[in-house]
């Protein structure tokens, strides 16, 4: 039963990746599972309700890899430490193209119905990048001179273009080693 709700899911991020949330139908999803309409409310209620499973499983991904960022920095300078974090990420989203895709292009396009979940996302991912920020200068990476909101901001600003431009975009030369290279220097000339 479970793998059913999974194939929904499946489904439901390549649909919304495609068509967008509003000109998507619950009729194409289940098309796409090959199953009744029926069936699809046994695990959801609605279209919304498929949508939201989409930014907690979003969420899920992103802020557990985030949180979860641990890495040797015994003689890591600063900027190797961005590099080998921004690859994971990238790498991250890439597998996660048709989920990352929804969520970036969604949450700006998305009424009041969708703003308390992107809220509620957003204050996790800041959180997050405060855990990094305070990382940072407990290891003496950064001072505390280097105000939060503004490291904070530029850093999910950097990734979010980098991510909608090369990644979903879908430049076929886009190398993400290259990427995380050039992007961790600009924050390594930018904090250091």
């Amino acid at each position: 039963m479970a793998d059913r709700k999974e194939e929904i899911i499946q489904a439901g991020i390549e649909v919304f990746a495609a068509r967008g949330y509003y000109n998507t139908h619950i009729a194409e999803i289940v098309e796409k599972v090959g199953i009744a309409k029926g069936t699809f409310y046994l695990y959801f209620n609605s279209k919304k309700d498929l949508f939201i499973s989409l930014i907690k499983r979003h969420e899920e991904i992103f802020l557990k890899e985030f949180d979860n960022y641990i890495i040797d920095t015994d003689n890591m300078d600063l900027k190797i430490f961005f590099e080998k974090m921004l690859l994971r990420f990238f790498k991250l989203y890439k597998k996660h193209e048709n989920l990352s895709i929804i969520i970036l292009r969604e949450a700006v396009a998305v009424n009041e119905e969708f703003e308390d979940q992107f809220k509620k996302m957003d204050a996790k991912r800041f959180q997050s990048l405060n855990n990094l920020h305070q990382f940072l200068i407990e290891n003496n990476y950064i001072t505390k001179n280097i105000d939060f909101n503004y490291f904070a901001c530029t850093f999910v600003g950097i990734m979010e273009s980098i991510v909608m431009r090369r990644l979903i975009l879908n430049e076929k030369d886009f190398d993400i080693e290259e990427a995380a290279d050039k992007i961790s220097n600009y924050f390594y000339k930018a904090i250091s």
